[in-house]
């Protein structure tokens, strides 16, 4: 998906950002000078999701129905089908490429979509789909790192190309979801791309850099070179279980150890100098005990009448953290991503703002680590401009920019849609 300079005759678009803590509405506009504005915005606590999947299908679509609608009176206008940015869904990513033979030896738009057609055809199988495609260069013959081969001449083209798959059933699910509010869903787009585009400079994306979208119920990663997406995915592991290990080893409410946690939970170098447990199993243990001492700054807090010290706490969201971080850089091993990934981490999301969580990533990782916040989009709000909507606002800037031409992005339109949709698309693209 080659990202150009917006056309200023696009109508208002949207996009919904389904998360495990909140659920984000967001439609936009562009003006003749391509600048992109906000029109309306919707945000809800979600309800019905769990780990990045929905768990009770009535109750998403409700919270679905109240967020969208909310945006919609902002903007003073209704919506038929949006974009949805998924952190969930079990995806997967993979490098591929495919080849053809060329007719009359000069590559024309229709070669270039017959290409992508065959590498949307062999993602069709299996139990997952593909969601998102993104050409990273053509190949004429032996000459490779192509941009655009629209009129040169060879016998082979051949394209790589990035592919973003979700399972087939939680996709499904999704668009029931929206169709129960008369919604459709114009493409899937993956969460730690969108956190990328918004927070990642175009210097970052063409070095090789990654980003890290800590959200409440999955954290996504999503990693870019030469400016494009390389590799994908997401755990379901993300700020939430951070608050329920409080909230279990505190024996106290899931609000207050989420006011604990946001207030005054920190992973701060400080705290990370005292012994804290190397499990959860530990840190039950101590949280069980009548006489918590931890050695550090002796600096207590009252958590429900009871005076315990700061480091207890910092002891019990540390294992989490280490857990998210551990889990991530397994699969970039497992995918042989550790080496693209650059030495720059961007750590974006709501449960980003964790006190400490930059140091002590940048020292986990051993990397460069900033704190990215979501840029691009005029009209936004104080709360809207926070590192909770990263993704949602990189959505917007990714649709803005998007040629519709290009040959990954009418795949991965009109992939999800059946054979009918498929049919209509190649008539539309070859008559």
């Amino acid at each position: 998906m080659k990202l150009r300079p917006s056309r200023t005759n696009r109508r208002p678009f949207a996009v919904l950002d389904i998360g495990s803590s909140k659920i984000c509405c967001l439609i936009a506009n562009t003006d003749r000078q391509g600048v992109l504005h906000l029109l309306g915005q919707g945000t809800h606590a979600s309800s019905g999701m769990r780990g990045g999947e929905i768990s009770h299908l009535e109750a998403i679509s409700e919270v679905i129905g109240k967020t969208v609608q909310a945006a919609e009176r902002e903007a003073g206008l209704s919506l038929s089908s949006l974009t949805v940015v998924l952190p969930g869904g079990k995806p997967t990513s993979a490098i591929q490429t495919q080849s053809i033979t060329l007719s009359d030896n000069t590559v024309n738009r229709r070669d270039m979509l017959r290409l992508m057609n065959r590498g949307a055809n062999r993602q069709a199988k299996g139990t997952h789909q593909a969601m998102q495609m993104q050409t990273l260069h053509y190949g004429l013959d032996e000459v490779r790192q192509i941009s655009d081969p629209r009129g040169m001449r060879g016998r082979v083209l051949s394209v790589d190309y990035t592919v973003v798959s979700a399972a087939r059933t939680s996709l499904a699910n999704f668009r029931e979801a929206l169709a129960l509010n008369h919604l459709s869903v114009n493409r899937f787009i993956h969460a730690g791309y969108a956190a990328g585009i918004a927070c990642m400079s175009e210097e970052e994306r063409d070095l090789g850099s990654t980003v890290i979208d800590f959200g409440g119920g999955t954290t996504a990663m999503g990693t870019f070179m030469d400016g494009k997406l390389i590799y994908a995915y997401s755990i379901p592991v993300g700020g939430h279980h951070v608050t329920t290990d409080i909230a279990r080893i505190l024996s106290v409410p899931i609000a207050d150890a989420e006011r604990l946690k946001a207030v005054e939970g920190s992973i701060m170098p400080v705290d990370t100098l005292a012994t804290a447990p190397d499990t959860l199993k530990k840190a039950v243990k101590m949280g069980q005990s009548d006489n918590i001492t931890l050695p550090g700054l002796n600096d207590m807090i009252n958590v429900g009448g009871k005076m315990i010290e700061r480091n207890l706490l910092s002891a019990i969201i540390r294992p989490r953290i280490e857990e998210i971080l551990e889990m991530l850089m397994r699969r970039m091993e497992v995918a042989k991503m550790q080496h693209a990934a650059g030495s720059r981490f961007i750590l974006t999301g709501g449960a980003s703002q964790l006190a400490g969580l930059n140091d002590f990533c940048a020292s986990s990782l051993g990397k460069t680590t900033t704190l990215g916040m979501p840029k691009g989009v005029t009209g936004l709000s104080n709360n809207t401009i926070s590192a909770g909507h990263a993704a949602a606002i990189g959505a917007l800037i990714h649709l803005n920019q998007l040629d519709d031409d290009d040959p990954a992005e009418r795949q991965t339109r009109t992939l999800p849609h059946g054979p009918i949709e498929r049919i209509n698309a190649w008539l539309r693209d070859n008559l």
